[in-house]
């Protein structure tokens, strides 16, 4: 009879729920209705209409510098593109940099989707001035598809010869151009998010015609076509036709979205293979999402846990301690950190924003505790602290190398990739505080918010959270309603440590770490929910397990910061790489280190005398010593300052032994880095697109660390800075034999160079005087350098600079 009479309840319950979901709030609309697909997964994200972050959060400076970040933007001159590409007059000149560069429009992309976001998320402007601006995209990209005729909207120039030739089969046009696919990706994520997220019909409508535009141009594609096209970066191509496939019911699409899957990634991860060293990292995780995606839609669990194996080998063995990864965008070797120590181009943060909305996806289709710590670790300390609150602008690097600092976009100037994702974050903030579960509600993160649940049933959630170790949760309900409250336990949080609270009264609950607390009852108006998480200081090390350490307290990274001083380009101009902490480095025998092992080390970590929150200072291990002790801030708090996030753990005698060495490293690097008028890093992307690469039958790879690149012809674009005399470095691998070719500057053949592989095992660099006629030919100085193979192949090239003569 119990279980009877438990049955009879759990039916009247979902019922309730059921009927409470057709009767929700028009602000909590369940986005369910706008698919014809759609799977059913244990866990539900809720839309963003459905979630509020109170006034009193801490993120909500964020969202109002966000606001500011947006409405300094020009729309007419954000469409600019699209228009010209449509053949229409444009209304506004383009910006400049990234958008007059050869990536134009794909910032239009991310500005509807950012628009859509932050409308849905209720931080439009008190006269909808946001809203009024995603209506106006809309019209004017209907225009210009109106104009193609044939359903394209997209700034790439020249598109229409571009997508003419990739249609008849000539997918290598695609790398004459930058990321064509990428780039169109942004105009298609774009005008889904203003339907799925902003509810916009006519973003359905263009979104579809834009699908059919794309099923044509790969209909006649054969497997190895797309499979070689898909090499060059296509953002989520798959993850959008898959997302209008669950729209529409129609397969095409579908299929089409399949065809976007890349094997030469996929199937390594199927098989449990991590190859993703040398990767571009941020090419890589959009095509996961639409893996997971399209494995969702229909039900593949091979695509799935090979979506799975690749979270966890990124999240696990290539994030440093803020939820970062990747060196100079590249994914470096998962057992040696030293490159991302050492360099000023560390994790970029498109990559996180796309880490977590696989995650969101992940969590959904198996909704564990996992998913949310990391979410919550790179959330706070990457994603928040991403944005200046002052001074509206977007970080596209975080160097972990101590004591560097980090840049900041303009809205007049700056156009990155980066640029793009940092205007969506905000409006995304509500995403994945809290999810549906068949039976109740899981509570992800620890932001002072409101949820909707329906038009009968919200939770208001307040806390200073990671201020206070605290959090309270009021149930707003219009008549009783029994469900699960699933309270995350995070893995920072010791066993037996977090304590629960229902009116006052403790409530027992059985949860360790990384898990959830279940508190199942029947919820009354007014109950409230106190949830104790202790935090505590701790030691985590690079995933390499070398000696260099980061501290956190609970989820929070500390930092020391570390001056004002020298911190050249901090709010970058319109220059190319104006995205890169270009300013001086701190040699690595300058800064602090400790004298203690990761055990002893929170020993020493103690309250800042100034007794704010999450302040602290580490004593008595410093070396060089510091009176006092050196000081420790959340990272998320430091902006437009040097800062040291990793530490050394050593000991005198280690110390000793390194020091000049490291000097002499530093030296060495400083002193080639003063003698360098130009260099291209070899394979990896943005560097080749800012040198104009171009070739024909080329190849990269990767080699001992260091990427690669070889073909019958490659050329590159070097700048001269008004120099008028310079010698050509290029670095080879000693080993490499049977290729020959001539080298080209500025049209004047320079040399002759056979390998013949007489160096095995080494790394050698030669060096090219360029004679003064190729400088006469050298304009706007620039200075084309080109190989050309005479025998099999030119290269492999791992390193090309322009260098100041030797004297």
């Amino acid at each position: 009879m119990k279980r009877k009479r438990e049955t009879c309840m759990m039916a009247k319950w979902i019922m309730g729920l059921m009927i409470a979901s057709l009767a929700s709030l028009a602000h909590a609309q369940d986005t369910r209705q706008h698919f014809a697909v759609a799977p059913t997964q244990p866990a539900e994200l809720f839309p963003l209409s459905a979630v509020r972050l109170l006034s009193e959060s801490q993120l909500s400076a964020a969202v109002n510098a966000n606001r500011e970040y947006l409405l300094a933007l020009e729309p007419d001159r954000l469409l600019a593109p699209f228009l010209r590409e449509a053949g229409l007059e444009p209304k506004a000149e383009s910006y400049g940099n990234w958008e007059s560069s050869g990536l134009d429009g794909h910032t239009g992309g991310h500005y509807l989707s950012a628009l859509s976001l932050m409308v849905a998320a209720g931080a439009d402007t008190s006269d909808g001035e946001l809203n009024r601006r995603l209506d106006y995209m809309l019209d004017e990209l209907e225009r210009c598809q109106n104009a193609d005729g044939g359903g394209y909207i997209g700034g790439v120039p020249g598109s229409r010869e571009l997508w003419t030739k990739v249609a008849a089969g000539d997918t290598g046009a695609v790398w004459n151009k930058w990321v064509p696919w990428y780039n169109v990706h942004k105009s298609f994520a774009g005008l889904r998010d203003a339907y799925l997220v902003a509810n916009k019909e006519k973003g359905r409508k263009l979104l579809v015609r834009l699908g059919d535009w794309c099923v044509r141009v790969t209909a006649d594609l054969s497997d190895d076509q797309m499979q070689s096209m898909l090499n060059n970066e296509y953002g989520g191509m798959n993850e959008v036709m898959a997302d209008i496939y669950s729209i529409t019911g129609d397969k095409k699409y579908l299929k089409t979205a399949a065809r976007f899957n890349h094997r030469a990634v996929f199937d390594p991860l199927i098989a449990h293979q991590d190859r993703l060293t040398g990767l571009h990292a941020n090419t890589q995780i959009p095509k996961i999402i639409g893996m997971e995606r399209i494995a969702a839609l229909i039900g593949d669990p091979r695509e799935h846990d090979g979506a799975r194996f690749f979270w966890d080998t990124v999240s696990k063995n290539r994030c440093v301690a803020f939820g970062g990864n990747s060196v100079r965008e590249h994914f470096h070797p998962s057992d040696n950190f030293i490159e991302l120590l050492k360099d000023r181009e560390g994790p970029e943060t498109c990559n996180t924003y796309n880490m977590l909305r696989l995650t969101e996806q992940l969590f959904t289709a198996d909704p564990k505790a996992v998913y949310a710590d990391f979410y919550e670790r790179a959330f706070f300390n990457h994603i928040i602290s991403a944005i200046n609150l002052d001074k509206p602008g977007y970080v596209y690097f975080t160097p972990i190398r101590p004591q560097h600092y980090r840049v900041y976009s303009q809205p007049e100037n700056c156009f990155w990739c980066c640029v793009g994702t940092g205007m969506e974050n905000p409006g995304r903030y509500g995403q994945f505080i809290y999810a549906k579960a068949n039976d109740g509600v899981y509570v992800n993160l620890f932001i002072a918010s409101e949820l909707q649940v329906n038009d009968r049933f919200a939770i208001r959630q307040q806390t200073a959270f990671p201020y206070e170790s605290v959090t309270r949760l009021e149930m707003k309900l219009k008549q009783p309603q029994e469900l699960t409250l699933y309270l995350r336990h995070p893995e920072w949080v010791k066993t037996r440590q977090l304590t629960v609270k229902v009116n006052g009264q403790p409530v027992a609950v059985e949860s360790t770490p990384s898990s959830y607390a279940a508190v199942r009852r029947l919820w009354k108006q007014g109950d409230v929910v106190e949830v104790e998480l202790p935090m505590h200081t701790r030691v985590e090390r690079l995933p390499d397990g070398s000696d260099w350490v980061a501290l956190l307290h609970g989820p929070i990274v500390l930092a020391s910061p570390t001056g004002t001083k020298d911190l050249p380009g901090s709010f970058a101009d319109g220059a190319r790489m104006g995205h890169v902490a270009n300013g001086p480095m701190v040699p690595l025998d300058e800064v602090p280190v400790f004298f203690a092992t990761d055990q002893e080390l929170p020993r020493h970590v103690v309250r800042d005398p100034s007794g704010k929150p999450l302040h602290f200072r580490v004593k008595d291990v410093v070396s060089p010593d510091s009176p006092g002790g050196i000081s420790l801030k959340p990272f998320l708090s430091l902006h437009e300052q040097r800062y040291q996030m990793y530490f050394e753990l050593t000991s005198p005698e280690k110390m000793s032994a390194l020091k000049e060495q490291r000097a002499e490293e530093d030296r060495t690097r400083a002193t080639r880095e003063a003698a360098t008028i130009d260099q291209i890093t070899i394979g990896e992307q943005q560097p080749e697109v800012e040198h104009d690469f171009k070739g024909e039958d080329t190849e990269t790879g990767m080699h001992e660390g260091r990427k690669w690149r070889h073909g019958s012809i490659i050329q590159y674009t070097l700048n001269t800075r008004g120099e008028k005399a310079a010698e050509l470095e290029v670095t080879y691998w000693g080993g490499d034999s049977g290729r020959a070719f001539d080298i080209f500057a500025g049209g004047t053949k320079i040399a002759s160079q056979e390998l013949t592989g007489d160096q095995p095992g080494k790394f050698i660099s030669i060096r090219y005087p360029i004679p003064a006629m190729a400088f006469a030919d050298a304009k706007d100085h620039t200075l084309t350098v080109k190989f050309i193979a005479t025998k099999w192949l030119a290269g492999g090239l791992y390193d090309v600079r322009l260098m100041k003569p030797t004297r």
